[in-house]
């Protein structure tokens, strides 16, 4: 039986980390450590508990399934399955993800260096080589272990670890006291933003890539797929959680100072007080690499699916589209999508989150696994729903009401009780249906 070596395994482990990490990933932190103050730890702690622990689900769920999001939801049924996952896919590929990936490491990390230069050119040729790069490091799938988790991931740790020491070394102020939701509720304020970041999605569509790359080193049957698949993402979750502090650490030092816009204003902040003109090359290369990192883990998933999905397209074609389409939205269109695409992303992320931890719990559901998550769908879905209609500023007057009374709904987690509800009458509607069939 194949084994993965120590160094295959930390590998993986750091490519599951790196495209997990995004530049999203790497500005809240440090918005949340300042707003958090002396409560920044258990903020912290419930931020991980919704972030890492709903993509590490998400991961799991679709290995233990099979290999991927349409074995999960074919549970339900399969042409549910068949539009759940391209959905998905779309939404957080060449859709939206994909093109932010180019779009948000020119805004954080290039445009404090144009001096003038023509904003609008820049961003064409700097999204051009981006996705050029991306496109060239995504060939080979078996490779992107070697190239995201061995070359580009040290990298980028590296820069981190680079702002964590300055500001170790050079304190920037005194911790201040929280502020907002942060001072009465840290760790549910945590909690709700942890999920708002919809890493969930990510776990999902990553999974694919996952048990491709663990197939690379000959790693097949599936009890060798499932154990290596726990202990690399185990192994990225830490990884995650300890990035993470310290980028709450940085935020946490200008907690009693005013209020910055948001975490890459914050870091562009520390980076030009510590080190200066320096300070914004370390930016722009660690936001970068962050983004390239996530870019080439979602350009390589979202291809091999549509291959997979229709086994007439070939993997060169389908990359170099997919490479294509999201530098042109990048360029010509993100702005108009991002109001589509967001309220959709948020009606459909519970139903997400409901499919990985029920499918979690399988071994225990059993049998009862599918119409626990089908009855849960149904409680979900109008909630869910109004969710999205919030997000795109749409009011419909009489359920607008009814929803604004549910609670957790002004928070975004207004499914949350309607889910459980569901999932609990599911299963148990199911369990005495079939022991009233069992013969006497």
């Amino acid at each position: 039986m194949k084994k993965l070596s120590l160094s295959q395994i930390a590998g993986m482990s750091c490519m599951i980390f790196a495209i997990f990490f995004g530049a999203g990933n790497m500005i809240f932190p440090p918005s949340m450590g300042q707003q958090a103050g002396t409560n920044a730890p258990i903020a912290l702690l419930g931020f991980v508990l919704s972030d890492v622990g709903i993509a590490v689900a998400g991961v799991l769920a679709v290995v233990l399934a099979g290999t991927s999001m349409y074995e999960l939801a074919s549970r339900i049924s399969p042409r549910f399955a068949k539009i759940l996952s391209l959905t998905v896919y779309l939404c957080i590929g060449p859709l939206f993800a994909l093109p932010r990936c180019g779009s948000v490491s020119f805004e954080i990390g290039i445009i404090p260096f144009l001096d003038g230069f023509d904003p609008k050119l820049a961003s064409f040729l700097f999204t051009f080589a981006f996705f050029g790069i991306t496109l060239l490091l995504s060939l080979r799938k078996g490779k992107v272990v070697d190239i995201v988790g061995k070359v580009l991931t040290p990298i980028l740790l590296l820069c981190i670890l680079t702002l964590f020491i300055g500001v170790i070394v050079s304190p920037l102020g005194e911790v201040g006291v929280p502020r907002g939701d942060y001072q009465s509720i840290p760790f549910f304020k945590g909690v709700i933003e942890g999920y708002l970041a919809l890493d969930g999605f990510a776990g999902l569509v990553f999974a694919i890539l996952i048990v491709h790359s663990l197939k690379a080193f000959q790693i097949s049957e599936h009890k060798q797929v499932v154990k290596y698949t726990i202990i690399c993402t185990s192994i990225a979750a830490v990884l995650l959680i300890a990035v993470y502090t310290i980028l709450l650490i940085i935020g946490i030092q200008t907690s009693s100072m005013e209020l910055f816009a948001n975490g890459g204003n914050l870091l562009t902040y520390v980076t030009n007080t510590l080190f200066g003109k320096t300070g914004n090359l370390i930016l722009a290369l660690t936001v970068t690499l962050a983004c390239l990192t996530t870019s080439i883990g979602l350009s390589t998933s979202f291809s091999d699916y549509l291959c997979n999905e229709y086994p007439k397209l070939s993997y060169l074609p389908t990359l170099i589209g997919v490479c294509l389409f999201s530098f042109i939205i990048a360029n010509v269109g993100l702005n108009q999508l991002i109001v589509i695409v967001q309220p959709l992303l948020v009606t459909i992320y519970p139903i997400v989150t409901i499919l990985a931890l029920v499918s979690l719990l399988t071994p225990y559901l059993k049998e009862h696994t599918a119409n626990a998550m089908k009855c849960g769908m149904l409680f979900v879905l109008p909630f869910s729903f109004m969710d999205g209609m919030k997000t795109a500023h749409i009011n419909i007057p009489f359920f607008s009401d009814l929803m604004k009374n549910m609670p957790l709904f002004s928070v975004g987690l207004g499914w949350l009780l309607p889910a459980i509800i569901g999932c609990t009458l599911g299963y148990f509607l199911h369990y005495r249906g079939n022991k009233r069939t069992l013969p006497r």
